[in-house]
Order: structure tokens, then C-alpha cells, then sequence
């Protein structure tokens, strides 16, 4: 009796512990607030470029444990985003060039997703930080955002991707709130 007890010990141990040692993955689509970013009308060209310097592409673990990863290109969804706000705004958005002089250059340099449970609620937060270089300038500005977000048990894929979005899009907001400043006084830079 004690070695059948022993056996199905073994067995149900050995059946769990993959599950347990890796952890799995949930792609998850960053999704933008409808809204535009508020961009100070400008009638000018503007030469932006976003890129995902990210040493890691994992944005952190959901409230389950998965760990969360971008189902697209997390760069080319913020350029699209950002190119849509400046063009509402007036903006004529041209392919980037070092050598324009109204050139932004976007640098994704973290967006970290953390979550914790509670008894029947879950908090998650997305800190974000975003290097941004205008052509004009020698000065490297670097812009961070947080937000953060309560549900009801486990938030949806959806409500991850929207949680993304809105930490990449406040931070964006920033950069493009100075770029209106710097438009009107290039000598502060």
C-alpha cells in the first residue's frame, strides 16, 4: 500500500513539475487610446522614426504568471500612432533623414508590466521610457510614464494590450508637448 501511494506521488509530481518550471507566454496586441494624442497644431514637416531599443521584448508577468510579449512590432504600432496625432494636428510627416532639420528620432527604451492579486481584484502597472533627439539639437531628452490600472480578478489580453498602450501613449504625449516648445524656440535647446 505504501509503495502504490508512493508511486502516484512520484507520478503526480513528476506531471507537474513542467508545468510548473516554464512559465508560459500570452502575445498580447498593445492596443492605443482612440483618442489622438493633443499635439499643438503645427503647419510644418516633420521627419519621425521610432525604434525599440529594448534589450528584452518580454513586458513583464501577467497576474497569472504568463509572461507577456508583444504579438506585433511594438515600434511601428507607437510610430503609427504618433503619425496619425501629428497629421490630425497639421503636421506634414515625411520619411526620416539625420539630415532634416525638424527630425525626431524615438527610442523605446523600456516598458515594464508588473501586476499583483489581491482577493478578488488585480493591480497592473506599465512604467514606460521613451529617449527622444530631435535633428536640431544635441541635447537627448528621455520621457517616462506610468499608469496604472485595477480589474476584477485577472485583466483580460485586451486590457493588458490597453494598459501597454496607455503608458506608451502618455509618454509620447510628453515628447510631443516639447516638440511644440522646441518648434517655438529653437534657441532654448
Amino acid at each position: 500500500m505504501l509503495n502504490v501511494k508512493r508511486t502516484m506521488m512520484i507520478m503526480l509530481l513528476s506531471l507537474m513539475i513542467p508545468a510548473l518550471a516554464c512559465a508560459g507566454e500570452i502575445k498580447t496586441e498593445v492596443i492605443y487610446p482612440k483618442d489622438a494624442i493633443p499635439v499643438v497644431g503645427g503647419q510644418s514637416e516633420l521627419a519621425l522614426w521610432v525604434e525599440d531599443g529594448r534589450k528584452e521584448t518580454v513586458f513583464g508577468r501577467a497576474v497569472d504568471g504568463e509572461y507577456l510579449v508583444s504579438a506585433s512590432d511594438v515600434a511601428a504600432s507607437l510610430y503609427a500612432h504618433m503619425t496619425s496625432s501629428l497629421k490630425a494636428a497639421g503636421y506634414q510627416v515625411v520619411p526620416f533623414n539625420p539630415d532634416h532639420a525638424n527630425g525626431m528620432l524615438v527610442r523605446i527604451q523600456s516598458i515594464t508590466y508588473s501586476s499583483e492579486r489581491e482577493m478578488f481584484k488585480s493591480k497592473v502597472g506599465v512604467k514606460v521610457a521613451l529617449e527622444v533627439k530631435m535633428n536640431s539639437s544635441d541635447v537627448t531628452r528621455t520621457y517616462r510614464a506610468a499608469v496604472e490600472q485595477q480589474f476584477a480578478l485577472s485583466p483580460s489580453p485586451e486590457e493588458n494590450g490597453s494598459t501597454i498602450g496607455n503608458g506608451l501613449s502618455t509618454a509620447a504625449a510628453a515628447a510631443l508637448a516639447d516638440l511644440k516648445l522646441a518648434e517655438a524656440n529653437p534657441a532654448a535647446e
